[in-house]
C-alpha cells in the first residue's frame, strides 16, 4: 500500500457515486459504492462527506451487503483499487491527491 491516495471529495461534488473501503468496528473490512452527499458543518461552512446523511442502522447496513466482505485490510485495499479502476469512476480518479 505505497501509493496511499485520498479522494477530494470537494472536487466530485455532491451526488456522485465513488466506491469506499469501510472498517467496521468489529474489525471487519468492507469495499462498496456510496453517493457522496452535500453537508453543513456548525459553522455554517459547506462541504461534501463520501455518503450523503444515514439516518438508520440499516442505511449502513445496505451498503455494506451491497459491498463485499474482506479479512485484511490488503485484501480490501488491493479490491478498492481495482473497483476505482472501473471506467464509471474516471472522474473520481481525477480528483485524487496523495494523502499526508
Amino acid at each position: 500500500m505505497k501509493d496511499r491516495r485520498r479522494t477530494d471529495t470537494s472536487k466530485v461534488g455532491p451526488g456522485a457515486k465513488i466506491p469506499v473501503l469501510i472498517q467496521t468496528g468489529d474489525g471487519k473490512y468492507y469495499v462498496s459504492e456510496t453517493t457522496t452527499g452535500g453537508r453543513t458543518d456548525g459553522k455554517g461552512i459547506k462541504y461534501v462527506a463520501v455518503s450523503g446523511h444515514l439516518y438508520k442502522n440499516e442505511e449502513y447496513e445496505d451498503i455494506l451487503k451491497a459491498g463485499k466482505e474482506y479479512f485484511t485490510l490488503k485484501e480490501a485495499y488491493d479490491a478498492y483499487v481495482e473497483a476505482l479502476a472501473d471506467p464509471k469512476y474516471d472522474a473520481v480518479r481525477d480528483t485524487q491527491a496523495s494523502a499526508p
